[in-house]
């Protein structure tokens, strides 16, 4: 066993929630994400967006569809043309259909989301809620 690498997973962890605070749990719960497509999900610096983004290679805007509801999303996507050969040497880009929903955090409103699908790159921008604006309470 390489000592060296022991605890590269908890290093790693802890650099991709930032060095300045940790990531909140809510928006932690509200990145679980596929092991199909191979995606991303990033908050911004200012916490008011949600950024989501998925890999459909080989995909054309036609055959993807993102529909959201009161607190999450589902992406779905199916092939209308597979290709079809007899002799295929490698097999290494699935053509498998893509169907999962994401939950998402309360204080972020999915009926906001702006979708763009360029270049076979699914990104979904979810914006907070303005009613999840913290106010001064006290002090």
């Amino acid at each position: 066993m390489n000592h060296y690498f022991t605890h590269f997973d908890k290093l790693f962890q802890e650099l991709s929630y930032g060095f300045d605070e940790p990531q909140p749990q809510q928006v932690k719960e509200s990145c679980r994400m596929p092991k199909y497509p191979v995606s991303n999900c990033y908050l911004s610096e200012d916490q008011n967006q949600l950024y989501f983004e998925f890999a459909l290679a080989g995909y054309e805007e036609k055959e993807v569809t993102v529909v959201g509801g009161a607190d999450q999303f589902t992406v779905r996507a199916r092939k209308e043309e597979t290709l079809k050969t007899q002799m295929l040497l490698h097999h290494g880009i699935s053509d498998r259909d893509v169907d999962f929903s994401i939950k998402i955090d309360a204080q972020y409103d999915i009926k906001k989301a702006n979708v763009v699908f360029k270049d076979g790159l699914l990104r979904i921008i979810v914006p907070k809620a303005k009613d999840a604006e913290s106010v001064m309470l006290f002090g």
